[in-house]
């Protein structure tokens, strides 16, 4: 019944065309980065960079536009033992039908020629039309029938049997194109960071400078709360001046800091009536006096410094490290405008800050909430959310810098509920 099809899914083992793919790329993608714009973009915006370049698009069919021509044809029955040709040798045709049975797809087509892990005894039957110009390809398949000895439901069957065994390849295909594509990101951040390494060790650049913060050691640990709960985009040009590295704080001490907001805060929830009469720079000195139980500074500034209104910094020259800002909820609109107040003050590669939210009004607290992370979301410089960092009431994001495209910072949200409903 099936004329004129090729084994689909035989020419060798997809595992070993990932891992080759694997190997053979990603180190050359990574060393082809100028030097400079390695140092000065994003790790994250050079992984995204190179994934795009490298990942593979999985097989999908699209059979919500398949097509299906009938026409008549001549099918040569010679090998039908059924058939007495009275000693006749050679070809023998008789009057017959052919089915093209047409899907589009969209995806990688070079995936059609190898085994995925998941397969069967038995591969499917067709011919792969190559995609062309802004044309999907398609996968098609043929069926014959001599009118003679024509069984439909048999005919139906086959036909059945193959788009099923057509869609199983695809779908373990597709399975094992996930999983590469995960591996695939890892194997990027893996090799992005050696040569990183690589370059500090030859060049003596250290990719970030540490502000380093004295520990006070008579200050109370803080002990954890049991809370319930393919474009390829190009990389920004390194800057003219190249690349310089700048001061941050390390992602231990960042954590802490966040550790000893998130203490205070919760202080403030457990009785709210007696602080929900308090205006924002009164809840950020108290606050400012939590930090500085734990942290003791010297005459370099590196240490919590009470600068404006509202807001908390750690400070080098003229220029914040990190950035707490301390607001009122009064709606979408002005937690916008405190995202942005926030994002400008902060001018540092790699920059990590705070935005500590205090409800005082507003009873529906999970509406809040709602709005808050609408806004994160939605933020014209928002680049990507922790998910690992999602705690209830708060949110840690990775925001584009306003002013330079190479940077990005990073900010954590708390919200805390001072509402009151006893006054």
């Amino acid at each position: 019944m099936i004329e004129g099809n090729n084994e689909l899914f035989a020419s060798g083992y997809l595992y070993d065309f990932l891992r080759q793919n694997q190997q053979s790329q990603i180190g050359p993608a990574v060393d082809k980065i100028p030097k400079e714009q390695l140092l000065a973009t994003p790790e994250s915006d050079v992984v995204e960079h190179i994934f795009a370049q490298l990942s593979i698009e999985p097989l999908i069919l699209h059979e919500d536009r398949m097509e299906t021509t009938e026409e008549e044809t001549k099918v040569e029955v010679s090998r039908d033992w059924r058939r007495d040709f009275n000693h006749h040798r050679g070809t023998f045709y008789v009057p017959g039908c052919k089915i093209c049975i047409a899907i589009p797809f969209t995806g990688d087509s070079d995936l059609w020629m190898y085994t995925p892990n998941n397969a069967g005894l038995t591969c499917p039957y067709g011919n792969v039309r190559q995609p062309h110009g802004n044309r999907a390809g398609s996968v098609e398949m043929t069926f014959c029938c001599p009118i003679d000895t024509l069984d439909e439901q048999r005919l139906k069957n086959e036909i059945e049997r193959q788009l099923n065994l057509l869609r199983s390849y695809v779908k373990s295909s597709t399975q094992d194109i996930h999983n590469y594509n995960i591996g695939l990101k890892e194997s990027i951040e893996q090799h992005i960071k050696a040569r990183q390494e690589r370059i500090s060790k030859t060049e003596g650049l250290a990719s970030r400078l540490g502000l380093t913060l004295k520990r006070n050691p008579d200050a109370p640990p803080i002990e954890p709360l049991r809370l319930k709960r393919k474009l390829v985009r190009p990389l920004p040009p390194p800057p003219d001046s190249g690349f310089e590295p700048e001061p941050g704080i390390e992602e231990e001490t960042y954590e802490h800091i966040l550790g000893v907001i998130r203490h205070g805060l919760r202080t403030f929830e457990t009785t709210p009536a007696t602080f929900k009469s308090l205006g924002e720079e009164d809840l950020r000195n108290i606050l400012l006096a939590h930090l500085n139980g734990h942290y003791e500074g010297d005459a370099t500034g590196e240490t919590f410094r009470n600068k404006g209104k509202t807001d908390i910094r750690i400070e080098d020259g003229n220029r914040a490290a990190f950035v707490a800002e301390c607001k009122i909820w009064r709606g979408p609109k002005e937690f916008r405008s405190a995202i942005d107040q926030l994002l400008n003050y902060l001018t540092w590669r790699d920059c990590k800050a705070s935005l500590v939210v205090f409800n005082k009004e507003v009873k529906g607290f999970s509406k809040v909430l709602s709005d808050i992370s609408k806004e994160l979301s939605e933020h014209k410089l928002f680049k990507k959310e922790f998910a690992d960092q999602k705690r209830e009431a708060e949110w840690r994001f990775v925001f584009r810098s306003a002013e330079d495209e190479l940077r990005e910072v990073i900010v954590h949200i708390f919200v805390a509920n001072l509402f009151s409903s006893g006054d």
